[in-house]
């Protein structure tokens, strides 16, 4: 049926990757390499993909934006870390208790896996994720300065404050094992938020968030842009109004990608093949 259409569309794919984390857990991810991609030719700029959940996992099936990214001139790196399912119990929740520790050194992981295996620019490196890879990526920017550009989807910055306006409290206290107002569920759940250590953060980063989102309330994102430009960091905030945390409407889908595609461009340039 699309045999036309597709007979004028170029696509790129997955190479699978293996690698092993710092205390040694193996890691399964895929690099979709970029149009025009071979190695040698200069480097490329890439960005990172976190998906949500976090027990989701990326697998083998078709990607848009990431075909649309590597269409582009992206090397696409995503990965399967700690929380991801398939993989057994024990690294299904290997985050229990704290997350953004096992998950991040995963991710970072591939990250250097990539950079030792493909000609990738390191100075022209982005990160993005939604729901639970929106928040990843807010971790990600408070703990790394790896990363020439960000873009936060849907993404949580507070887990305090997210307890009392989210629509699933109960996943709070069970990843984190117990509500603020007591001690241990307290603890975790302020280690574990990116506006803690959001002290020093230099990446440019774009938040993207429907206004009715209630699984991850807008307010989420709001707390890191301030915190971001309180510090002089470049971020935009694009809001999306009569929208929730999936289900957007076509033309919001679409204008979305849209500024994502021009905020990866701002700060990475990627180079086209008749560039190189």
């Amino acid at each position: 049926m699309n045999r036309d259409l597709l007979a004028g569309i170029e696509f790129s794919s997955p190479e699978r990757l293996s690698f092993r984390s710092p205390d040694g857990t193996e890691v399964e991810g895929w690099m979709l390499p970029a149009r025009g991609y071979a190695a040698g030719q200069g480097g490329f700029p890439m960005v990172l993909q976190m998906h949500g959940g976090p027990h989701g996992a990326y697998g083998n099936t078709f990607s848009f934006d990431q075909q649309l990214l590597a269409g582009q001139g992206y090397m696409v790196l995503f990965t399967n870390p700690r929380a991801s399912t398939g993989y057994g119990e024990d690294f299904r929740w290997g985050t229990w208790g704290g997350w953004g520790f096992n998950d991040y050194d995963d991710v970072m992981a591939g990250v250097d896996h990539a950079i030792e295996n493909y000609d990738i620019d390191t100075a022209r490196m982005g990160v993005t994720g939604y729901s639970y890879g929106g928040y990843l990526t807010n971790w990600v920017i408070t703990h790394t300065d790896r990363f020439a550009a960000a873009i936060a989807g849907a993404s949580i910055s507070n887990w305090v404050s997210d307890y009392g306006v989210a629509d699933i409290p109960r996943t709070k206290e069970s990843e984190f094992f117990g509500p603020p107002w007591e001690e241990r569920g307290l603890e975790n759940l302020l280690r574990s938020s990116p506006i803690i250590h959001a002290k020093g953060v230099t990446t440019p980063t774009l938040f993207v968030h429907g206004e009715s989102d209630h699984r991850v309330p807008i307010e989420e994102a709001e707390q890191m842009y301030v915190a971001l430009r309180k510090q002089q960091v470049p971020a935009k905030f694009v809001r999306y109004p009569d929208s929730y945390h999936g289900g957007w409407t076509p033309w919001r889908m679409v204008h979305r990608m849209w500024v994502q595609l021009e905020w990866w461009e701002q700060w990475l340039r990627p180079s086209t093949t008749s560039d190189q």
